[in-house]
């Protein structure tokens, strides 16, 4: 009877035993925070868990030649070392740029590898990743950060003229260029107006000069291989005014061998980059298309130019193509070529040993129009020029930079001025 009873307790005792592990290996804890979206990579296997496509928040820098991406995605941890996945990462990933970044505390998780490998859903990538954590979090996000190419960015501007060039209506915008397999929702975005800064190599040690950046306040929805083009800036009847300049600067500064020259008179119209004008920021170099529009509502195309970094609070100085030069007048007729000019070169000597120019100058200007007009001269020295200085002059010059200055030329009606002056400068030594 105590054999029988052995046995019964024996077989009792494996029953109970059997049902434990039972319990243990095929009904684990139900992990209700595991979310599996359908259109992951790969199924997930057992204690597996993905980042979520239904990103939390994207940031974007744009380059000339490329751009930097940052996204939250959601991915919930799970204790113990587990994989995970995360997709829509870019084809054209700079694989050397990829950085990640949880949202526990180190010491409660880390990412111990990670693969990139083609995804399912074309010219896009996704990330297989080995996860061990010490605690449970449904809310744990990654931050998925990488360069990528075949994304730029590039301004344009359009100027509109009016009142004699008294008044301008100022456009800006910029052309987005996607040339990758992922979308862009509700993504904050910034641009660089330089190209991405070499990361491998001997040129990655090389000092890079600092690109500008710009802000932009609103967000961009974007779809995959698309082209967009945003609205930058708008401001309309922006006060302006006209003037006329020569540069004497450049291939005048050398041995012009007694020959007399005749700078080209170029018109000028400014603005304020200001708030009370619907700007006030930072706008990037780019080019505008120039027209100019009539009291009669006739509309011309001026032609393009060039326009620098334009930064808040300081004036713009627009260039009116050399084909456009001749004045409007308040009956909106233009008027033959107004100004004359005559350049002599008096005087110049150059010592090699001190790396010494000295010059001496003449230019006449010669206003055959009804109205007085004032010339700006405007002179820039070589950018290697250690000191300068002006010895002789007839009108006193205003200095604008380290190695720039101009001089204000009043030319009365139907009159002509000479400005003299003398320049000696020492170029820095090779």
């Amino acid at each position: 009877m105590y054999c029988n009873l052995y046995h019964k307790i024996r077989i009792g005792f494996y029953i109970l035993f059997f049902l434990f592990c039972a319990n243990i290996t095929c009904f684990p804890e139900k992990q209700s925070f595991v979310v599996v979206p359908k259109n992951f990579v790969a199924e997930p296997t057992k204690n597996s868990v993905a980042a979520s496509n239904n990103v939390l928040a994207t940031a974007i820098t744009f380059y000339k030649d490329g751009a930097l991406i940052r996204q939250g995605q959601i991915l919930p941890l799970i204790k113990g070392k587990h994989p995970a996945h995360s997709t829509g990462i870019a084809s054209s990933i700079v694989y050397e740029s990829l950085m990640l970044s949880l949202s526990a505390l180190p010491k409660e998780a880390s990412i111990e590898e990670v693969t990139v490998e083609k995804a399912e859903e074309e010219n896009t990538m996704a990330l297989s990743l080995t996860v061990n954590s010490t605690v449970a979090e449904p809310k744990n996000y990654v931050n998925i950060t990488y360069l990528l190419r075949n994304m730029s960015w590039k301004p344009y501007y359009a100027i509109q003229f009016t009142s004699g060039y008294q008044e301008l209506i100022f456009n800006g915008w910029i052309d987005i260029v996607n040339k990758t397999g992922i979308a862009l929702k509700n993504a904050q975005i910034q641009f660089v107006d330089g190209n991405i800064p070499p990361i491998q190599g001997d040129a990655a040690d090389k000092a890079q000069g600092k690109a500008k950046g710009y802000a932009y306040k609103g967000i961009l929805d974007m779809k995959k291989n698309e082209t967009k083009r945003i609205n930058w800036v708008f401001s309309g009847a922006l006060k302006a005014k006209q003037d006329y300049r020569i540069f004497v600067g450049g291939k005048f500064l050398k041995d012009m061998e007694s020959k007399a020259a005749n700078p080209i008179v170029e018109t000028w119209v400014s603005f304020r980059n200001v708030t009370e004008n619907a700007l006030g920021q930072d706008l990037p170099q780019g080019t505008a298309v120039l027209y100019y529009q009539d009291d009669n509502g006739h509309l011309e195309v001026l032609g393009n130019t060039s326009l620098p970094h334009m930064a808040a609070g300081q004036e713009v100085s627009v260039k009116i193509p050399s084909t456009q030069i001749d004045k409007i007048d308040k009956n909106n007729k233009k008027e033959s070529k107004r100004i004359e000019t005559e350049l002599e070169q008096n005087q110049y000597r150059a010592l090699s040993d001190l790396h010494m120019t000295e010059s001496h100058y003449c230019l006449t200007l010669k206003n055959t129009s009804a109205e007085p007009v004032v010339i700006r001269v405007m002179l820039d020295l070589p950018f290697d020029v250690e000191h300068w200085e002006v010895i002789r002059e007839t009108i006193q010059h205003e200095k604008t930079g380290e190695t720039s200055i101009y001089w204000s030329v009043p030319v009365p009606a139907n009159g002509s001025v000479q400005l003299k002056y003398q320049l000696r400068y020492i170029k820095a030594a090779e």
